[in-house]
């Protein structure tokens, strides 16, 4: 599983999900006022972030293009202990918008980014000529269009 996207050339890719990133932040931060928030906001923010590296390299990366490198407080591999953190006011975290419905909601609020709205899109992927993982790719096709994502509830329907 990556995150896309990744050169088709060389790769076979099967993408499955695709999701915005939202900002958490404490029901009491000033920015919970917000309806969306511009990642250029964020610049003397203290940042959770969750320690998997696909998401902790997007993030850095996104606030990199919006002109600042972001304050880290803790990388966390949890997601209910950043949720926890979060809920305590120790921090902004920026993850998954369906994380929303997994967190404290009296707590926590979920801000969309807007300016830049960034992805998170993951896929399979293989070697064009790998043909075995070739096959499972192409099996996993067949099981999203048998079975379509329902992008509302962020889950495959069966």
């Amino acid at each position: 599983m990556v995150i896309l996207p990744v050169d088709d050339k060389e790769f076979n890719v099967v993408p499955f999900v695709y999701e915005e990133l939202s900002l958490f932040v404490h029901h009491s931060h000033p920015l919970a006022q917000m309806e969306k928030i511009e990642m250029k906001e964020l610049q003397n923010e203290t940042f959770i972030l969750f320690k998997q590296e696909y998401i902790y390299e997007l993030v850095i990366q996104e606030c990199l293009r919006a002109g600042f490198r972001p304050e880290i407080a803790y990388k966390v591999s949890e997601w209910g202990f950043i949720s926890g953190m979060i809920g305590e006011n120790l921090g902004i975290g920026i993850f998954p918008k369906p994380m929303a419905k997994k967190v404290d909601q009296d707590l926590i609020k979920a801000i969309p980014i807007d300016n830049p709205s960034f992805p998170w899109n993951l896929g399979l992927i293989s070697k064009k000529r790998n043909t075995l993982h070739l096959q499972f790719v192409n099996l996993f096709s067949i099981f999203q269009l048998s079975y379509p994502y329902n992008n509302e509830k962020n889950e495959c329907v069966l």
